[in-house]
């Protein structure tokens, strides 16, 4: 979940321009089919199975990246001195393919340098960046490894409001941490989001908990956790998740062409509700609510106001807002789509052009380190104190932190303690200890940040192995 999102309870993307990727029809619900559900005997809190069955495929992501977006939007940062320079981000992400494939949040990844992954059994992996969307808020990751664990998934279009459901993921850094609730709303559209339709839940989730599962009873995973509305910056019993039937849409996408291409008219619509509705001369909330047109789109150019009501798409019958968003975006660029429109309580039909949404591109992972660093990237300094008496504690307190150091979140006026299991006091101990430290090693500092003491890894500095290499199924058109 978004850090800014936690906050300050804005969900900041603007209503689709007519521009959402498919699997969202499937989410019209019938009151009868959730009746139905009375009778299939769950009984709904013990998640103890579900979670033992979905955690092996549960993993922690780590993200190094420079501010611009990634600043912005990453989960759980460790800032520098000053706030500049690379940062860290923490979130949670789920294995859905033996071969390495892993579902996360592209708000956690977005501008990221080096991305890692933590699996149960504690193996951490590379991670490349196969794809992201934006709008969905999904990123695809790939490890090179094969074989993973992976999570069952079910189908998030069988949800019903009052049905149990947990996440799992790494709060604040607790590693495959489980929260219940039911599902409030199923779908959601939230006002002033992206159009996309989500998972209202009551479960808790913290920073960290973005990119995690959502599973019910049964240890089927049926969403992707994304975000908490909260206006006063803590929970406040309202969490939302993507279906997983529009994340797996989404991956596949991602994983065959490394993009996901969407058309779109120019307009900005938003859901046309039972409220509403009268107001327009309308008996039922079908279709969608036109709140502004783009200039120079082809909305504008066919002639679309703010206020007209799009009723339905190449079609007569009124039509699910949902289902007008999947006719547009899975339209061609440069075809021609027949729009059912009504204006000032009159029915008209126009014919607009379709364009296409630039797709969202993946960042470009920067090397693990540089090769030969100097004190893994520390700038250190000793502290004696004036005649024995100083404000300041004496020891070899960080100065500045680049490279490794700073990517495993060391930073200005953290004080080191030992490295690995030898004391340092002093720059001569320091050296001493790292003296037979090969580039291949992992090493493990010994650091008091405040009155707080715990080991930081320093992983291995070679150089970063080459990408994962792709399959004959994998066939891509990826942008350099």
């Amino acid at each position: 979940m978004s850090a800014a999102t936690l906050a300050r309870g804005a969900i900041v993307a603007a209503f689709g321009a007519f521009a959402l990727a498919g699997g969202t029809s499937a989410w019209s619900q019938t009151r009868s089919s959730c009746l139905e559900r009375t009778s299939s005997g769950l009984q709904g809190s013990d998640f103890v199975a579900a979670a033992a069955r979905q955690s092996p495929a549960v993993v922690s992501v780590t993200v190094a990246g420079t501010g611009n977006d990634w600043v912005a939007n990453s989960d759980q940062r460790a800032p520098t001195q000053w706030g500049r320079g690379v940062e860290r981000g923490f979130a949670s992400g789920f294995i859905f393919r033996r071969d390495g494939y892993i579902l996360t949040s592209a708000h956690a990844v977005t501008g990221a340098q080096a991305i890692s992954i933590v699996t149960e059994d504690q193996r951490r992996f590379d991670a490349e960046v196969i794809g992201i969307d934006r709008r969905t808020d999904v990123a695809l990751l790939r490890v090179a490894a094969s074989d993973l664990p992976v999570v069952t998934v079910g189908r998030s279009s069988e949800l019903c409001p009052g049905e149990w459901v947990a996440a799992m993921g790494a709060p604040f850094g607790f590693e495959r941490s489980v929260t219940a609730g039911v599902v409030s709303a199923n779908p959601r559209y939230v006002p002033g989001g992206s159009g996309v339709p989500l998972i209202q839940t009551d479960v808790v989730l913290n920073p960290g908990n973005s990119g995690g599962p959502l599973f019910d009873e049964r240890g089927r995973v049926v969403g992707m956790n994304s975000m908490a509305y909260s206006p006063g910056g803590g929970y406040s019993g309202m969490s939302f998740s993507l279906p997983i039937d529009t994340a797996m849409h989404i991956a596949d996408e991602l994983r065959i062409t490394g993009r996901v291409m969407r058309g779109h008219i120019g307009a900005r619509i938003q859901p046309l509700t039972v409220e509403l509705a009268p107001a327009f001369g309308l008996d039922t909330a079908l279709g969608a609510l036109v709140v502004r047109v783009d200039p120079d789109s082809p909305a504008e150019q066919a002639g679309l106001r703010s206020g007209d009501v799009v009723l339905a798409v190449d079609g007569t019958a009124a039509m699910p807002y949902a289902d007008i968003q999947d006719r547009v975006a899975g339209a061609r660029k440069g075809s021609l789509l027949a729009l059912k429109v009504w204006r000032h309580r009159t029915p008209l039909t126009m014919q607009v052009g379709v364009a296409e949404i630039p797709p969202d591109l993946a960042p470009r992972l920067a090397a693990r380190a540089l090769p030969r660093e100097t004190r893994f990237g520390l700038e250190l300094s000793e502290r004696k104190g004036v005649l024995g008496i100083s404000l300041l504690d004496p020891g070899l307190f960080v100065q500045s932190a680049s490279g490794s150091a700073q990517r495993a979140g060391l930073r200005y006026g953290d004080m080191l303690i030992a490295v690995n299991d030898v004391q340092v006091a002093g720059l001569v101990d320091f050296d001493a200890a790292i003296q037979s430290i090969k580039e291949s090693d992992t090493v493990a500092l010994l650091v008091m940040r405040g009155s707080t003491r715990s080991y930081v890894p320093i992983l291995p500095r070679g150089p970063q192995r080459a990408p994962v290499a792709r399959g004959a199924g994998d066939a891509t058109a990826r942008t350099p």
